[in-house]
């Protein structure tokens, strides 16, 4: 057999391996082939005079039922092996190292900083057992207490203190790597490239150590390593310190760098705590605000609870435009009743709800629309072919026509407002001769009540404060209510 031949056979070999190993169809065709060439070969060899001749052979039985046929995958190449299930990675050895579950890194950083510390009692001439140390590496995969075995170490008691507290370093720092998994992804995005510093300049420091003692390498390092530079590959993170060699990390600033990643995980657990108690409120909230949906006629109780948990929500970093609350919020909206205050961060959840209207045609639904009433046709007699102005919040088109249709208004000036807007802005509209009175939206406006009634008193207008919203039958109710005996006398005298 020529070399060439040889050489092609074992690169054949070596690439149809890996298929073989998980296709037993393909295995039983590859032994197929050797038996039939190893009987092809036997049938070329010339038979001689000193072999004896061999009576026929007795008939033998039936051949076995053919094996199924060899289905080839049809990405199948003999230019490269199958795809292995896990990422594959090699040390600067050359030697390949599947990545390990962080919690299983710490646990093996951990023992071995014990394990440490034990050398270091050692060199200092105290006694120190480490029989029940290696009987707990025995339970953890692949932990080896390298340190505790015979090798060309440093003999300072100090180098192995260090080490022991680099272990320290490294455990905490998987742990860390751990927990961010762990979190939801916008809450782990948050703080995720700070976690991926602190882990890699913890697996330097790691290194460190293992060189100070005369050991080339250790496993729980490289590893922490690979996972720092995979999550940061994954999330396109630029980590630009500590990953490289000659950036090194004194392995005696360990007791400072500790110190950080406990303080890091302290805020790790607070960010997952005040996530947990979030996601609760949220649920909380949406139920209370769905069943405030079913029932609009029962929802008056329900709104104290429901200012809460909207208040908890925003101010734990839910979004005030988050969109599934703003859909909840929205059928429910003007069923605030008047005598209830939101706070500040339930405040801008309504902001941005009412905000949302004004940018799309509202559903009557939303308006809560219903057949206009007596009031309605009371009030529409006072102001038919008039105009009103209306101060506050931002103006929702569909609300603004539902209120001139069924007050037979020739227009209704709508001023949205906008926080620490001058309140000059309103006197030209107020001071209109056509305008009959003006409307303050009390719920939704950024202007105190005295600057807006200073205007109207000035020209003469009749001021309505609306705490509730703006269908039409409770703007006619609060009209009558409050001037519709003004505007009565108006029409009397006019």
């Amino acid at each position: 057999m020529t070399d060439e031949l040889a050489e092609a056979l074992v690169t054949l070999f070596e690439r149809l391996g890996p298929y073989a190993q998980t296709d037993p169809h393909l295995r039983a065709a590859v032994q197929g082939l050797g038996r039939a060439v190893s009987a092809w070969a036997e049938q070329l060899a010339p038979p001689t005079a000193s072999e004896p001749v061999t009576p026929a052979p007795a008939p033998s039985p039936p051949p076995p039922p053919p094996a199924p046929p060899v289905v080839i995958p049809s990405d199948f190449t003999l230019a490269r092996p199958p795809e292995p299930s896990r990422p594959f990675y090699q040390d600067e050895d050359g030697h390949g190292v599947t990545p390990v579950e962080p919690a299983v890194v710490a646990r093996r950083c951990r023992l071995k900083a014990e394990a440490a510390r034990v050398v270091a009692a050692r060199k200092r001439g105290e006694a120190a057992a480490h029989d029940d140390l290696v009987r707990r590496a025995g339970a953890v995969p692949d932990c080896d207490l390298w340190m505790l075995h015979p090798g060309d170490y440093v003999d300072a008691p100090k180098a192995w203190d260090d080490l022991g507290g680099a272990f320290a370093v490294g455990a905490e720092a998987a742990d860390l790597l751990a927990a961010l998994e762990g979190l939801p992804e916008p809450l782990a995005s948050r703080h995720r490239e700070q976690v991926l510093y602190a882990a890699a300049e913890a697996q330097a420091l790691v290194w460190a150590g293992v060189l100070d003692v005369h050991r080339r390498a250790d496993n729980d390092q490289i590893h922490l390593f690979i996972h720092v530079r995979e999550r940061a590959r994954e999330h396109r993170l630029y980590i630009n310190r500590y990953l490289r060699k000659e950036d090194r990390v004194s392995a005696d600033r360990w007791p400072e760098l500790l110190a950080r990643l406990a303080t890091l995980r302290d805020l790790l657990a607070d960010a997952r705590s005040k996530a947990r108690s979030r996601e609760k409120s949220l649920t909380n909230l949406k139920y209370k605000l769905r069943k405030m949906a079913a029932a609009p006629a029962a929802a008056t109780g329900d709104w104290p609870r429901v200012l809460e948990l909207l208040e908890e929500v925003v101010a734990a970093g839910v979004p005030p435009s988050n969109v599934e609350v703003r859909e909840l919020l929205l059928p429910v909206l003007d069923s605030l009743p008047e005598d209830l205050e939101p706070g500040p961060h339930a405040e801008r959840a309504f902001a941005a709800a009412t905000e949302y209207l004004a940018t799309r045609p509202t559903p009557a639904e939303l308006l809560g629309a219903e057949p206009p009433g007596a009031e309605v046709r009371a009030a529409a007699d006072l102001l038919r072919g008039r105009e009103l102005v209306l101060i506050g919040g931002v103006e929702r088109p569909a609300a603004r026509r539902a209120l001139e249709a069924a007050l037979g208004l020739s227009r209704l000036n709508w001023l949205s407002t906008r926080p620490h807007e001058s309140v000059t802005y309103f006197e030209p509209a107020v001071a209109r001769p056509a305008v009959a009175a003006v409307l303050l939206a009390i719920r939704w406006s950024s202007h105190s009540y005295g600057d807006v009634k200073d205007y109207c008193d000035k020209y003469g207008k009749p001021i309505v404060y609306l705490a509730a919203g703006y269908n039409p039958n409770q703007v006619a109710h609060q009209i009558l209510a409050q001037i519709g005996e003004r505007l009565r006398a108006l029409g009397r005298t006019g």
